[in-house]
């Protein structure tokens, strides 16, 4: 079961990576009104992310 998870957890950090990626080019050519719009998104996201990796880590 902890193989699982590493696996998971792995796969989340890509996406995190993804998203950031994206997030990037997405504020380069936005403006301000935009980037505050973006980084609310990106803050859930990542909320989101670190909620399921918590409740990976209680799990066990």
């Amino acid at each position: 079961m902890m193989g699982m998870a590493w696996v998971l957890v792995a796969g989340l950090a890509v996406l995190a990576i993804t998203i950031v990626t994206v997030a990037h080019l997405a504020l380069r050519g936005s403006v301000p009104a935009e980037r505050e719009r973006l980084l609310q998104a990106l803050s859930t996201v990542f909320r989101a992310l670190a909620d399921v990796v918590r409740a990976l880590r209680d799990r066990r």
